[in-house]
């Protein structure tokens, strides 16, 4: 079984995620992971419908938009992004910040960013301006890593989303595309030293 990093980077932004409670060492009740997250970063609008995450923040300010609305989230704060919410977030500074996130249940989110990082690790990804986000090369993965973030995005139907992302979800188990995921995601956590208690912001 591979060893897996307890930190995972994106090697064009910069930004890393350092898992504090993974999957397994919460038997699936939550995720927790410290995000650093470079100027000018942050994810797209987008909603859960089966779980539910709560930012904290460390270091600096963290814009989030929650149904329209904008929150800047100081640290030391904490903010629940219920579910069916649409939000996003955003480094509006010059600077890195960081911020705590954990999400309720677990479910397969650990999966979905050590997969999203090791693509982007590996080169096999491209930068997509209008999301700001960068995307799989070959399109099929896409579907995986939406079943495996279980998020949707506001500008489509649900019923869509879940029929085109279903359809290629399951063209790449036929074609066996997403089997090259694995290493990204099983094994078991290195023992890495974690971050200073006082930055864990653990529960």
């Amino acid at each position: 079984m591979a060893n897996l990093s307890r930190s995972v980077s994106n090697p064009y932004t910069k930004e890393t995620v350092t898992f504090l409670k993974t999957t397994e060492e919460t038997n699936g009740e939550y995720l927790l992971f410290r995000t650093d997250l470079p100027p000018d970063n942050g994810i797209f609008l987008h909603y859960h419908t089966e779980l539910v995450e709560t930012f904290e923040g460390i270091s600096g300010n963290l814009e989030v938009k929650i149904d329209g609305k904008k929150i800047i989230l100081k640290p030391g704060e904490k903010l629940d992004i219920p579910l069916h919410k649409v939000h996003s977030f955003y480094n509006p500074s010059s600077e890195f910040i960081s911020f705590t996130a954990e999400i309720r249940p677990a479910g397969t989110f650990e999966s979905f960013v050590r997969c999203s990082y090791g693509l982007d690790t590996d080169g096999r990804s491209f930068y997509m301006p209008f999301l700001k986000q960068y995307v799989p090369k070959n399109i099929l993965l896409l579907g995986t890593l939406f079943k495996m973030g279980q998020f949707y995005v506001p500008y489509l139907p649900i019923f869509l989303q879940k029929a085109f992302f279903g359809v290629l979800a399951k063209l790449a188990h036929w074609t066996g595309s997403d089997k090259s995921l694995e290493k990204y995601y099983k094994g078991s956590v290195t023992k890495e030293a974690l971050p200073p208690e006082s930055l864990q912001k653990t529960p």
